[in-house]
């Protein structure tokens, strides 16, 4: 969507008239209509004016992209802050809890890891017993001497 699109869409999500816009920013309602038109751009403090009305970030508006929609009810991932001029600042509370899950995720395979090889050490260790063996009679031979001398 391009500079002219975004501005009509965001103008009309808004509910306000050209007239209506054109106060808010303090511009002429010429002026609006020459930005909607594709006619003209708007100066850097009118972007930040429109920026701070609609609640995108200057960048959305100069973005061309198609694949940027701003609407109300999703969340913006670049969230301008009270006070803010045009920074935007990132949300950092998605990243947190990726990284909560990502931890807690490597904690639970490492457990696992460690289970699998508590159970294995614990089989090896029961060794192999006389009886286990199979197809092979063991006898002993009383007759065998040891002898161990120096």
């Amino acid at each position: 969507m391009k500079l002219d699109e975004k501005l009509v869409h965001l103008r009309k999500e808004k509910g306000l008239t050209q007239l209506e816009l054109a106060e808010a920013v303090k511009v002429s309602r010429q002026a609006v209509s020459k930005w909607e038109s594709g006619g003209g751009m708007p100066s850097t403090e009118n972007l930040r004016g429109l920026s701070e009305l609609y609640g995108v970030p200057v960048d959305y508006l100069l973005n061309d992209l198609d694949d940027i929609v701003h609407e109300e009810e999703k969340l913006d991932p670049f969230p301008l802050e009270p006070g803010d001029q045009d920074t935007p600042k990132v949300s950092r509370k998605n990243t947190k809890k990726r990284f909560v899950k990502s931890g807690v995720l490597v904690l639970v395979l490492a457990m696992l890891v460690v289970f699998i090889g508590v159970a294995i050490a614990i089989k090896n260790k029961e060794g192999l017993r006389l009886e286990d063996v199979s197809g092979e009679e063991v006898t002993m031979n009383p007759r065998i001497e040891f002898n161990l001398e120096w």
